[in-house]
């Protein structure tokens, strides 16, 4: 969730592109990308010194490396298809609270297996490793964002079998889920949130 400069609800983060929820071609990342890249450079320059926690930089390089120090395992090619599956078979055009779970019980069980096992052979295959560890992360926030809306939404070209309904009044609104103390956590937010669009746009853009 962004405010008017595109900054995040984690402090210091700013978002632009396809990080923001809108849809657009590159024109849209390119403005999106420079209003939040001038207010990031804006806050960081009247942000403190940051401390630098040195155990928690040596816990997330052990995690980072630990691939390359495996001289066997799954590679990211077979755990990238892996993933595919899972998204494919529990979290595809018809979505219901059962298949959802098993979805994200698989994940869990690619996370504390295959993937935690899997090894890489050289910096590439390092690098596509890490990114498919993030596939996984975003497959669980999508099915935890799936789970959390309990009804069908055509315009979202969303369908719940065990929420049939489409479009009931209570669910127009925007469903937000976080992580907090390792528990998802869901909240809302109006689907007007960003309050009077012609008002802000003069107050944040000077005129």
């Amino acid at each position: 969730v962004v405010d008017w400069d595109l900054k995040t609800t984690l402090e210091g983060l700013y978002a632009g592109g396809g990080q923001v929820f809108a849809t657009g071609d590159h024109a849209y990342a390119a403005s999106t990308g420079r209003w939040a890249g001038a207010h990031a450079a804006q806050y960081a320059m009247g942000a403190s010194e940051p401390t630098v926690s040195r155990k928690q930089v040596d816990i997330e390089k052990t995690r980072v490396y630990a691939p390359l120090r495996r001289e066997g395992g799954m590679d990211w090619k077979e755990l990238n298809a892996g993933v595919c599956r899972v998204m494919q078979d529990y979290c595809g055009e018809l979505k219901s609270e059962e298949m959802l779970k098993i979805g994200l019980k698989w994940f869990a069980e690619l996370e504390a297996g295959e993937a935690a096992s899997s090894y890489a052979r050289n910096p590439h295959e390092l690098m596509r490793l890490l990114e498919v560890f993030s596939i996984i992360t975003n497959g669980k926030i999508i099915m935890e964002a799936c789970r959390a809306r309990k009804a069908t939404v055509p315009e979202l070209g969303f369908t719940r079998t065990d929420y049939p309904q489409v479009n009931p009044p209570e669910w127009r609104k925007w469903v937000t889920v976080k992580v907090d103390g390792g528990n998802v956590k869901v909240g809302e937010l109006p689907l007007d949130y960003y309050g009077d669009l012609k008002k802000n746009y003069k107050t944040h853009h000077g005129q």
